[in-house]
């Protein structure tokens, strides 16, 4: 009966830490299958979604399904279905979406589309089609260089023109000078 309990209690403190988890992500989650990855890539990758700013969870289906309960998953059972790791996105999610793509493409190859489940964007669904296409979007860094790119052209233009009025101007009088001293 004790450790009936303590075991209840451990699975809703993991509600809890999901739950927890999933707020402090904006309300953004991507599910995949991570079978077939070995300890020391899954160990890997972890390290590098981690320094990214993210984090990924395995767990069990149940306790999971509980913790997304009252989210828009609640409508798409299967992605609580067969083997299933969890990407919480703190930082970029553009950017540690793609890192996930790169490495399901690099480990299945072709096949790397069947592991993605899907997930929650900002509490909205979305499936498996939909993360591998935010996974195609510029990521934050490259979206701000172009808007700095943007802001910062009329400035530099203006730049050049400014400096090419007087370049002109000297050209132009060395010129008349030249041809006064040849002509005379």
């Amino acid at each position: 009966m004790e450790k009936e309990r303590k075991s209840l209690q451990r699975k809703k403190e993991l509600v809890a830490s999901y739950r927890d988890r999933l707020e402090r992500s904006s309300k953004t989650a991507i599910f995949f299958n991570f079978q077939g990855i070995d300890a020391q890539p899954m160990s890997e990758l972890r390290k590098m979604i981690r320094a990214e700013g993210g984090e990924i969870v395995v767990g069990r289906n149940k306790i999971l399904y509980r913790a997304f309960s009252d989210t828009a998953l609640t409508d798409h059972r299967e992605i609580f279905i067969g083997p299933s790791a969890v990407l919480f996105t703190y930082g970029d999610v553009v950017s540690l979406t793609k890192k996930l793509i790169e490495f399901l493409k690099e480990t299945f190859e072709d096949d790397y589309r069947d592991k993605i489940k899907g997930g929650l964007l900002s509490g909205k669904y979305v499936g498996p089609e939909e993360v591998i296409e935010l996974s195609r979007l510029p990521g934050r860094e490259e979206l701000v260089s172009k808007l700095l790119g943007v802001l910062l052209a009329p400035v530099t233009n203006l730049a050049f023109t400014l400096k090419a009025v007087p370049q002109k101007l000297v050209l132009a009088l060395k010129a008349i000078e030249e041809q006064k001293s040849q002509g005379g």
